[in-house]
């Protein structure tokens, strides 16, 4: 059985791709929002996509919660 930390290179990869076509449709609007009010912003997001699963069986976006995780954590660690 692989260790978790073994199936980095190819989430890294699915998260490039899924940011490469994020990037096509949204540019670089991420950067229009500053850290402040980000956790909340995230939590309402989230909320929707669990109302979206809940409700109509959508799955969970799972590269997209970690483009949205990678968002915070850019802005907490880089200051953009």
């Amino acid at each position: 059985m692989k260790k978790l930390i073994e199936y980095l290179p190819d989430f890294c990869k699915a998260l490039t791709h899924q940011l490469t076509e994020d990037e096509k449709r949204w540019g670089d609007t991420w950067k229009q929002r500053g850290r402040d009010g980000q956790e909340e912003r995230f939590i309402s997001w989230l909320q929707d996509k669990i109302d979206q699963y809940r409700n109509a069986g959508v799955p969970l976006p799972w590269l997209k919660i970690a483009g949205e995780a990678l968002i915070g954590w850019v802005r907490e660690t880089q200051g953009e």
